[in-house]
């Protein structure tokens, strides 16, 4: 019996299994009798195991691959109730592994994203206005009016955002949109007012208030200087822990539809993973990242990296920020950025990284830095330096694919 299912329902159904390497079957099971989750069969599979780069076929059981090999050897273990699903020469790849992400579905649910976190999609800049426009009629004067995931690489109007912008939702509220790639904010005139920001406001460490050629400021504001900002203002939204909940079940469905089965979480709440887990709506791996009091909470436990099991451990420390973005051209370069006298923003100092990095060293914990650019990939690797001599291998430097400089 063929029971035909789509390629989304495979990724449901395979899921985290993906990411294992293939094997034939188990020894200590006998294919011929075991009772299979699922069979695919005239597939072009990618195994990414040097022992059987390609296949024809698999079976899996439990969740697990029980055999991977030719459509004849793989058919042969079909029963009558077995589900199947013929890809007719479709590609299958393994999982893909995220080893950096800031997945916070509580967002995606609950507040007002200007952007799309999930396609190509310009916009603008009056869809936004509206948007925010709405979300503050419905809120109380002096309380925050947010939008996420703003790229200014796909507005249609060909510039930023500017307070004159932000102006048009509300006088009443401060307002501010952020920048996907989480180093950049706009607010409006409100919003600077309420924290006290104003032409004479100098630039902190690590961090600017733009201006426009005029000395005004323009709304954009980078790094460490956003800080000021969550001193003031009522905020609406609170994560709560349900909300944490249904987020992260809501991320979890959108990493498996999109076949990424193991993510490295920055941060999170880690009772709502356990608790979707529990309600068996965890359908991606999760190494959790801590950072701030979670991380001194596992360094004063003796927790280290690799402790939990195979849906929830504990992995590298969260981004241990060193400097700004790429794409937001924040990133501290030693040289000028086009047109400009800027060379990013670089939010640490190497004194302070030196004693971050031999804490989590000492404790045995993966140290994992946000360094983009090569002024702060090079403080890092000079923090690392003196170190290098004692790292187990577990701890290794090396790089992910976001330019962010790990031990691994």
């Amino acid at each position: 019996m063929i029971n035909r299912k789509t390629r989304r329902d495979l990724l449901v159904l395979t899921g985290a299994s993906l990411v294992s390497p293939a094997l034939f079957a188990r020894p200590q099971e006998n294919p011929s009798t075991a009772a299979l989750d699922l069979v695919v069969f005239n597939a072009r599979v990618i195994t990414v195991d040097p022992r059987q780069p390609h296949a024809d076929a698999f079976a899996i059981k439990n969740g697990r691959f029980l055999a991977v090999g030719s459509n004849t050897d793989v058919r042969n273990l079909v029963r009558k109730a077995t589900p199947t699903w013929d890809a007719k020469g479709a590609t299958i790849v393994p999982g893909f592994i995220d080893t950096h992400n800031h997945g916070r579905g509580a967002i995606l649910l609950y507040e007002v994203l200007v952007g799309n976190p999930f396609e190509v999609e310009f916009v603008t800049i009056d869809s936004i206005i509206q948007k925010l426009r709405a979300r503050a009629a419905q809120m109380p004067p002096a309380t925050w009016v947010e939008g996420y995931f703003f790229d200014d690489t796909k507005v249609k109007d060909g510039r930023q955002l500017t307070a004159h912008d932000l102006d048009q939702v509300s006088k009443d509220h401060p307002v501010a949109v952020h920048h996907r790639g989480g180093h950049t904010s706009f607010y409006n005139s409100k919003a600077f007012e309420m924290a006290n920001v104003n032409r004479q406001t100098l630039n902190p460490a690590g961090g600017t208030f733009d201006r426009d050629s005029t000395g005004v400021l323009n709304g954009r504001v980078t790094d460490n200087a956003n800080s000021v900002f969550n001193r003031v203002g009522k905020r609406g939204s609170v994560n709560t822990l349900d909300r944490e909940i249904a987020g992260t079940a809501h991320i979890s469905k959108m990493f498996a539809r999109y076949g990424v089965t193991s993510v490295h979480h920055e941060g999170g709440s880690l009772p709502a993973m356990q608790k979707v887990r529990a309600n068996g709506d965890l359908k991606h791996r999760i190494s959790y990242e801590a950072a701030g009091k979670e991380l001194d909470s596992m360094i004063a436990a003796g927790i280290q990296s690799g402790f939990g099991d195979e849906w929830i451990r504990f992995g590298a420390t969260s981004e241990h920020t060193i400097d700004g973005s790429f794409s937001e051209r924040t990133m501290a370069l030693s040289v000028n950025y086009p047109g400009t006298t800027y060379k990013g923003n670089i939010t640490t100092t190497q004194s302070d990284l030196d004693a971050w990095v031999e804490k989590v060293h000492r404790a045995g914990i993966q140290a994992n830095c946000h360094a983009n650019g090569d002024v702060a990939i090079d403080m890092y690797l000079k923090g690392l330096g003196a170190r290098a001599e004692t790292l187990p291998a577990s701890r290794r430097p090396a790089q992910d694919h976001t330019l962010h400089a790990h031990q691994r």
